[in-house]
């Protein structure tokens, strides 16, 4: 029996309470029992949005998969695991070569090929949800900025917020910042000033001790020589300053010197999906040095005879992921991918427990509550019944909250819906620019690349659709190792 543990997440929001934890604790519990598979943990962060992997419970899941203590990681939806595209594709592939899967037990994504679009499309609809809504938080908090007054957000060690909300240097705790500067300078490292500051009850804006990496970010941190930053604002002499400037620049460069920032390894986003067509090898992405000292990345044939040419990685991936975005923004293929997707979901979906409307679950619930309190009017007593009570309250007040949200109406699910679907690979594609293209190439060649053969006359791009004939490419491009694109 496969060992599973549950992750939950909480953020502050309209109609939300804490009983969400528990709710989706809840439905993780029943999915997990309907799979035959074993609990063996939960994790859970509250008040913790899902835009930052800074969440101690994440960070703890991650290590505890690292170190092999549980096989599937079983998450409400995906928007409960991450609302960053990026984070979530960095701790998926993690947990992915750590052989931990991932299930969702609100969601019904299959596994295949499909399955992996059509999470990459979840992903894209929650982190759109998660910026939409920030964009109308942040609008009133970006004036409050440029005021020079305080957002709300935790108030930096050495400060404090005055009467006009600007900021205020905090008497008693920033002669101590001001000494973590000098004592860095002296050689002493980030423990032994994170001791100091231990020694001296100064912690940070949660009230934890300082770790290392707290006072790497303390000494590195511009605030300190008077730049206030928000958002994209930025005032020079916004706040006090605690440090002065030369010293600040002198820690700044003596830091890169202690910890130069550690070589990128290569990532081969083609890896087990790039194919030889002349003797069906697959391809291996290999390195070498060139005389001036560069590094060249490489895909090679592992066919033990054959004769064909090693591909320059960046240039071929790129040229791969632009195709078949191109392709795939083509209205033809839009409608063939949307209809596919959405047949393919609706017949998933027909042969699993799908969500009811909350309008129907929560009469249900209601009806429950009825009998349940009948029932403990005459065993008022029993710990259970009191347990069971807390547990459909909270529910009842979920269901209610999401009824609200909602404006009283189901929304149907968009994965059941064409247009949304051909809206949603739109937004997918549309959320990415050259301006950042390792990201880009990335994230098309994770979500819509199957497996790409190539011959010395032909490229083969197979999508992650079953049926859909495979993009074919005539093998005409020259790379150029040495030009960060191709001609």
């Amino acid at each position: 029996m496969e060992r599973a543990v549950i992750y939950a997440r909480y953020s502050a929001g309209s109609g939300q309470n804490d009983q969400s934890i528990e709710g989706q604790v809840r439905e993780c519990k029943a999915f997990i029992k309907k799979n035959k598979l074993q609990l063996v943990g939960i994790y859970a962060d509250r008040h913790i949005t899902g835009r930052t992997d800074r969440r101690p419970e994440f960070q703890k899941m991650i290590s505890d998969a690292e170190a092999g203590a549980f096989d599937v990681l079983v998450v409400y939806t995906t928007d409960r695991f991450s609302r960053d595209k990026y984070d979530s594709v960095l701790y998926k592939r993690k947990l992915k070569n750590f052989g931990v899967k991932i299930m969702y037990a609100a969601e019904n994504i299959p596994n295949g090929p499909e399955g992996v679009l059509l999470e990459s499309l979840m992903e894209g609809w929650a982190q759109y949800y998660s910026e939409e809504l920030s964009r109308k938080i942040l609008r009133g908090m970006h004036d409050t900025a440029l005021k020079k007054k305080s957002t709300g957000s935790t108030i930096p060690i050495g400060y404090r917020v005055g009467e006009n909300r600007q900021y205020e240097i905090d008497p008693d705790v920033a002669p101590h910042v001001l000494h973590a500067f000098e004592m860095y300078m002296q050689g002493s490292n980030f423990a032994e000033i994170s001791r100091y500051f231990g020694e001296h009850d100064i912690r940070t804006g949660r009230g934890n001790l300082h770790s290392g990496q707290a006072i790497k970010r303390l000494l590195t941190s511009k605030r300190y020589i008077g730049e206030y930053k928000w958002s994209d604002v930025t005032i020079e002499d916004g706040m006090p300053a605690i440090v002065p400037e030369d010293l600040f620049y002198m820690v700044q460069k003596k830091i890169v010197q202690d910890h130069p920032p550690k070589a990128k390894s290569a990532e081969y986003y083609l890896s087990g999906k790039l194919f030889c067509g002349n003797c069906c090898s697959n391809y291996k992405g290999v390195s070498g040095t060139g005389k001036s000292g560069k590094k060249y990345y490489y895909y090679k044939c592992t066919g033990k005879d054959c004769d064909a040419s090693k591909i320059p990685a960046r240039q071929f991936e790129a040229y791969v992921a632009t195709e078949v975005s191109d392709a795939l923004r083509d209205p033809e293929m839009l409608d063939i991918v949307a209809e596919k997707l959405c047949n393919y979901q609706k017949k998933q979906q027909a042969s699993s427990d799908a969500p009811d409307d909350p309008k129907k679950r929560l009469a249900k619930v209601e009806k429950q509550l009825d009998a349940l309190v009948y029932n403990l009017s005459h065993r008022p007593g029993s710990n259970a019944l009191l347990n069971k009570l807390d547990e459909l309250e909270a529910e009842r007040d979920e269901l209610k909250a999401e009824i609200a949200i909602n404006n009283g109406t189901y929304k149907k699910d968009p994965l059941q819906d064409p247009d949304a679907l051909k809206d949603g690979v739109l937004a997918f594609l549309n959320g990415f620019s050259f301006d950042d293209d390792e990201k880009y190439v990335q994230r098309i060649l994770e979500a819509f690349v199957r497996k790409v053969v190539k011959t010395n006359e032909k490229i083969l791009i197979e999508l992650n659709l079953t049926g859909v004939e495979p993009l074919e490419l005539e093998d005409l491009v020259e790379f150029d190792q040495n030009s960060n694109w191709w001609r």
